[in-house]
């Protein structure tokens, strides 16, 4: 019994001595005066289990320790009660990180949380499998093959959408609306996803698309806009529908092309409590009429574009938007995985909390088709305002 003790207390000492070391040797956690310290008394219990476990448990197949591992990450994360925290093993951590700079990956094209403890869609990406198939914004994603999702986490379920070009997936759905869940069959493909696109509608009036915020976005988005202006264009919709978010500093950067330099885009609030100020960096590119089109779908960091767009008097059009106002961070651990979770809230710049709230559009419209047709309805009208006073 002693020599049990006495090893649990070597392995407490160890782990304090690493949670230490980590801090000094990985840029990404950074020592400050409020330094994370292991309560020894608190995490004793967990370290016994594991002791208990390697000397008595009987199973033909033995203990599998990665397995062990991970679930206990996967506990760790769970009992934060954040609906975007996963874990993410050594593939995971390599498609995550390549998705958010590069903006490409393999599935069916739909950001996902668990919200209210159901795997809900955030968004549907634009003319992916998911898109393709009818899986809409805030739909309830209750089993997957036949496996039920409630109390499945986060990662997992991530894992089990995604899959090899060309393999099918049944995903059964409750919709808002609908009485009956719906099945749906969607064919996994490799997703490709243009940030940012841009039509011109007529001779005056033009269209920017994003559909996502990721490492090339503000950089298309720069060239979209000098292009629109290029071929004459006077006055654009910003389309930021079904955008599920992304990279916030380019979304700050993006929003920035929009409004003067050195206004304030955004406040960010951390764990201490301390607020940032985000102002910005920018000068201005467009300063011609805009709307702005959101919906169900619209989420992160296109509400963050959206509501610097609304505080500078552009009128937002659609349905009112998903609601997610935290920033999650991906951390890469020793073993070559890592983990997401949310490290800091945002708000507009006076002050307006959209978390769980989502922006409330200035004209609701329901249908994609007359959500359009309205906007360029009120960019006709803001020209013929703009051309009266200049008269």
């Amino acid at each position: 019994m002693k020599k049990r003790i006495l090893i649990i207390g070597l392995i407490v000492s160890c782990l304090v001595l690493v949670a230490l070391g980590a801090g000094v040797q990985a840029n990404w956690l950074r020592p400050t005066a409020n330094s994370f310290e292991l309560k020894t008394e608190t995490w004793q219990p967990f370290l016994e289990t594991l002791f208990l476990l390697e000397e008595n448990f009987y199973s033909e197949e033995g203990l599998d320790e990665k397995a062990l591992m991970e679930e206990a990450i996967r506990g760790l994360l769970r009992a934060t009660e954040d609906p975007y925290a996963r874990y993410l093993d050594e593939d995971d951590y390599q498609i995550e990180t390549s998705d958010r700079i590069e903006g490409e990956f393999s599935g069916l094209g739909i950001v996902v949380a668990i919200k209210d403890d159901w795997l809900t869609v955030i968004s549907p990406y634009k003319g992916t499998p998911a898109d393709r198939a009818g899986i809409q914004a805030g739909d309830v994603i209750l089993e997957i093959d036949g496996e039920p999702t409630r109390g499945m986490s986060l990662d997992r379920a991530v894992k089990r959408l995604r899959g090899k070009r060309g393999t099918e997936v049944t995903l059964t759905i409750q919709r808002e609306g609908v009485e009956d869940p719906l099945e749906i069959t969607v064919v996994r493909d490799i997703i490709k996803i243009k940030s940012v696109e841009y039509e011109i509608l007529s001779d005056e009036i033009g269209v920017l698309r994003i559909l996502e915020f990721h490492g090339r976005t503000a950089e298309e988005a720069q060239t979209a806009l000098s292009e629109l202006w290029r071929q004459g264009v006077e006055g654009i919709v910003v389309d930021l529908r079904s955008n599920p978010g992304g990279l916030l500093t380019t979304a700050i950067l993006t929003s920035g092309m929009f409004v003067p330099r050195g206004e304030t885009l955004l406040i960010i609030e951390y764990k201490s409590g301390e607020r940032e100020f985000i102002s910005n960096s920018l000068d201005p590119i467009w300063n011609k009429p805009v709307v702005v089109l959101i919906d169900q779908g619209t989420a992160s960091g296109a509400e963050i574009m959206a509501g610097v767009l609304r505080l500078k008097g552009v009128l937002l059009i659609g349905e009112k938007s998903f609601g997610k106002g935290v920033v999650q961070q991906v951390f890469p651990l020793s073993h070559g995985g890592g983990v997401i979770f949310t490290v800091s809230e945002y708000y507009l710049a006076d002050g307006s909390d959209i978390n769980g709230e989502g922006l409330v559009p200035d004209l609701i419209v329901e249908t994609e088709e007359e959500q359009m047709k309205k906007a360029v309805q009120e960019l006709e009208r803001l020209l013929d305002e703009t051309r009266a006073m200049a008269q």
